[in-house]
């Protein structure tokens, strides 16, 4: 008989988290996916400066570079889903690995976005805030979780 490893309650509620962050990953592409066919025709006269300015900042991101940032964030989504599949499982390559590899990427994700996108629409606190749960994760894979995750 096979003895069962109790899987820890933080773990799970990492992978719980995962799969949020994940959803609105999804969601949040797809909106961004609609709006850049949407607001290239948007007419921004007599709207408030600060919402003038976002939608020109915008409408002035190159159509590729816009497709390149939905990708990343979907790539982000696909790690998170399949490293918080790899938390449940307490799989070793799943969930650490895959998990590691996420935080690396969210990080650098998070710089490139930083650097390329008009600061009207990618401010300071959306760095930082982005920045915080792929450290987490990695301090939590390969401190906290780091016995747990070697099936």
């Amino acid at each position: 008989m096979e003895e069962e490893i109790k899987r820890p309650g933080g773990l799970t509620a990492l992978a719980v988290i995962n799969f949020i962050l994940a959803g609105f990953g999804i969601i949040g592409s797809a909106i961004s996916f609609l709006s850049m066919r949407m607001i290239g025709n948007m007419a921004t006269e007599g709207m408030p400066e600060a919402a003038k300015a976002k939608i020109e900042a915008f409408q002035s991101i190159d159509p590729s570079l816009f497709t390149i940032m939905i990708f990343m964030s979907i790539i982000s989504a696909v790690l998170m889903l399949l490293s918080g599949i790899g938390y449940l499982k307490q799989k070793r390559v799943l969930g650490r690995i895959i998990g590691n590899i996420y935080g690396f990427y969210g990080i650098s994700s998070v710089i490139v976005s930083y650097l390329i996108m008009p600061k009207e629409l990618f401010g300071n606190i959306s760095a930082i805030i982005g920045i915080i749960y792929p450290t987490l994760t990695l301090v939590l894979l390969d401190t906290v979780f780091k016995n747990d995750l070697n099936n």
